[in-house]
């Protein structure tokens, strides 16, 4: 009775596994520049519930941490394809059931990917993690762009699990190789800036805003790449490329502000003073060492328009003439920094 018992058990589990397969292959849709996986059987499916436990049998048999991060990641691709179909086909409820899929295979593979650095059995979980969750912003692009508005919601939490996997991602390979850590940070803020640019195009201010709102939060993950990379051997390599892209940065900044309305203003001018922030600290550390390469100038704001310049680059003022007030102020700020920290 139990070998029989069994054999059924064995027959059930090799049938899922088929279904899964054929429902949840990696079958790549027709998409040159991200390849986004088939979308399989989608949430709008009475079946669907084939799909995850199809996905629940892969992870099971992922064997140790690094290939269930890699698995997670897989899956979670398959949920932003689920999500880019039920996009084209209106279907909210059933787009955000795939976006909240997403998010819980990226958490899964962020877990996994720390498990399996402090394994050490891998060198470069980290920068697959990196590299997919960057390309999933793009993805999310094109998705944001198609939704009915009641879904929009759905998006903004994908992509806050995007760039939450890409920072944890290039934290963990910063340790390692700062150098590509900045290089694939680098990269997505160039993603950012053309969503920028292209939304400013269509006069898009919501679209445009949301772009400088991930650039800030990528300019930071920038500033920590640096950080760590400071006293490392290839630290010098970290700064050229900061200060090579922050150039840069900053006159696709100067040419989206020309373009959009007032509103939208205020955040591309946040964005300069980061991009002017990261760039001068670059330089000066390159300086000192006399690595300075050719054709990097001390002075960025060149392009930047007059009135934004007089925003940023206020003269300081002499000690002499800070009011009691306006140190009482600092003083205080300070003390409950120094109350957070602790």
């Amino acid at each position: 009775m139990k070998v029989r018992m069994k054999r059924v058990r064995l027959i059930l589990l090799s049938c899922v596994m088929v279904i899964s397969l054929l429902f949840t292959g990696t079958a790549y849709a027709q998409d040159e520049e991200l390849q986004l996986p088939s979308a399989g059987i989608t949430p709008d499916s009475p079946f669907y519930f084939l799909d995850n436990w199809g996905k629940s049998m892969g992870l099971f048999f992922a064997l140790g941490a690094e290939a269930k991060a890699k698995k997670a990641l897989e899956y979670a691709e398959e949920r932003l394809a689920e999500a880019h179909t039920m996009a084209v086909r209106k279907r909210a409820r059933a787009l955000e059931k795939a976006t909240n899929g997403y998010g819980d295979y990226v958490s899964l593979a962020i877990q996994k990917m720390e498990e399996a650095r402090k394994q050490g059995v891998s060198d470069n979980i980290c920068e697959i993690v990196a590299l997919a969750t960057s390309k999933h912003l793009l993805v999310l692009d094109r998705v944001v762009d198609i939704v009915p508005e009641e879904a929009k919601e759905a998006i903004a939490q994908a992509k806050g699990a995007s760039i939450n996997g890409l920072g944890n991602g290039l934290r963990l390979l910063a340790g390692e190789n700062p150098v590509r850590a900045m290089e694939i940070n680098l990269a997505a803020i160039e993603g950012r800036l053309n969503r920028a640019n292209a939304e400013a195009e269509e006069n898009d201010t919501e679209g445009v805003e949301d772009a400088f709102d991930d650039f800030e939060e990528l300019s930071g993950f920038g500033l920590e790449i640096s950080e760590m990379a400071r006293g490392l051997s290839d630290n010098i390599t970290v700064d050229q490329l900061v200060a090579k892209a922050t150039s840069h940065h900053l006159d696709v900044l100067a040419l989206v502000w020309e373009k959009v309305p007032g509103q939208a203003k205020p955040a591309i001018e946040r964005a300069m003073a980061r991009s002017i922030k990261g760039h001068e600290r670059a330089v000066e550390a390159l300086e000192a060492k006399g690595a300075l390469p050719e054709g990097i100038s001390d002075n960025v704001t060149e392009g930047i328009p007059g009135e934004v310049k007089k925003k940023l680059l206020k003269p300081e003022v002499p000690k002499s003439e800070v009011s009691e007030n306006e140190v009482e102020e600092e003083v205080e700020e300070l003390e409950e920094e120094e109350e957070e920290e602790e």
